[in-house]
């Protein structure tokens, strides 16, 4: 019997994660299943470890956990947090403020730094933060905002806690790969990317960085909080991995494969630098882009907008939805709307990945000036492209 399955797939999905895979990443996971308990599957894990090791910055082991990018952050609060801790938390944007209920679900007493989803948290309302709560344990945020498209200062704020000894927890889920990350020079605890934005793969894997300072607080909560070490949840079963080469679970073999491939697709490209370089091309390109045509952008200044994904304002009088289902239905090109308060407001064209590049940013901005000209609000297409091509 035959499926009846018809779904409709996007020609070109520039969403704000997963956007299009790469066509060699696709054609690594079709590939036969490794038992992951052999020679050949342990050496291909080291394979990926070391370019994950060169993504991050960083001289650790990257965790390839299988669970999609959430997992990871909750294990981050999972293996730092327990009752009573005071967890900063830094609410820049619709998932930066969700995290709070990650934290205060291990028994974190949460202080919110709260800041318009349209800019960035500045180092200095970190410091005067850090100044007001002396006791706190753990501050966390998220690096790449993609509901708003906007960043924050990773750098500035891991290093400013490293040195008054506040563990870190950072999102940088559409931001490792595209934006700069420097896990041991900045001294950040734990960071954790998916494989499904920046890398251009597919979505089920949490990449998970820690600092010798994160796992040190791994097993003293294991034993202060009584956590469980058998967990899904817990780290401390990948010392394993760590320490003996040894997966402690069954891997997600195919999504290695792609994972691999979209290591060896950066890694050829010339490596992370590169890769960073070309996101911030499309960043620009779009936006300069957008800005020709008359469109708003969402972001209050460059300086505080992501590499991966641009916000653009709605035109009044139109119907966001309306205007993403013609891009899509029409033109085969799928983009994101806002999430949360930023619903109807706002659109985003994720750049990440196979997407950050000239050429499809070029067909976005074309399929977008399509779409609002069948609605009645043209736009200059031609300046828009011009910008995009010359910036």
């Amino acid at each position: 019997m035959t499926s009846d399955f018809h779904a409709r797939i996007p020609d070109l999905m520039m969403a704000s994660g997963p956007c299009s895979a790469y066509p060699r990443v696709l054609s690594a996971m079709g590939r036969q299943m490794m038992h992951h308990r052999t020679e050949d599957f342990v050496e291909l894990m080291l394979s990926v470890d070391a370019d994950l090791s060169r993504l991050f910055r960083t001289r650790n082991r990257v965790l390839p956990v299988e669970g999609e990018s959430i997992l990871g952050l909750e294990m981050a609060a999972y293996n730092l947090v327990e009752p009573g801790d005071v967890c900063i938390n830094l609410a820049s944007g619709y998932y930066g403020a969700g995290y709070a209920r990650v934290l205060r679900g291990y028994g974190g007493e949460v202080v919110d730094v709260s800041v318009p989803y349209d800019t960035s948290v500045s180092i200095d309302q970190v410091r005067g933060a850090l100044d007001r709560h002396p006791e706190a344990k753990v501050l966390a945020f998220v690096h790449s905002e993609t509901p708003s498209a906007s960043e924050n200062p990773m750098g500035d704020i891991c290093r400013e806690c490293r040195d008054r000894g506040v563990l870190t927890i950072v999102d940088s889920v559409s931001g490792v790969g595209g934006s700069d990350v420097r896990f041991d020079d900045w001294g950040v605890d734990v960071c954790v990317t998916g494989t499904q934005k920046c890398l251009g793969s597919t979505p089920g894997m949490s990449l998970v960085a820690l600092s010798d300072r994160a796992w040190e607080r791994t097993r003293a909560v294991a034993v202060d909080a009584g956590r469980y070490e058998r967990s899904y949840l817990s780290f401390l079963p990948w010392r394993r991995w760590v320490d003996e080469d040894y997966v402690p679970y069954t891997p997600p073999i195919s999504s290695i494969y792609g994972l691999k491939a979209a290591l060896d697709i950066i890694m050829d490209e010339g490596g992370v630098d590169a890769s960073i370089a070309r996101h911030e091309a499309a960043a620009k390109a779009t936006r300069a882009g957008i800005r020709a045509m008359g469109l708003e952008l969402w972001v209050d200044e460059d300086a505080h907008m992501a590499n991966s994904v641009t916000a653009v304002t709605v035109p009044d009088g139109i119907d966001d939805r309306r205007l993403r289902g013609i891009m899509d239905d029409e033109y085969g090109l799928h983009i994101s709307g806002g999430l949360g308060d930023e619903a109807g407001r706002l659109i985003r064209i994720g750049h990440m990945g196979y997407t950050a590049s000239r050429q499809k940013v070029v067909t976005a901005l074309g399929v977008l000036a399509s779409a609002l000209a069948e609605l009645g609000r043209p736009v200059d297409v031609a300046a828009g492209l011009e910008a995009a091509a010359g910036a």
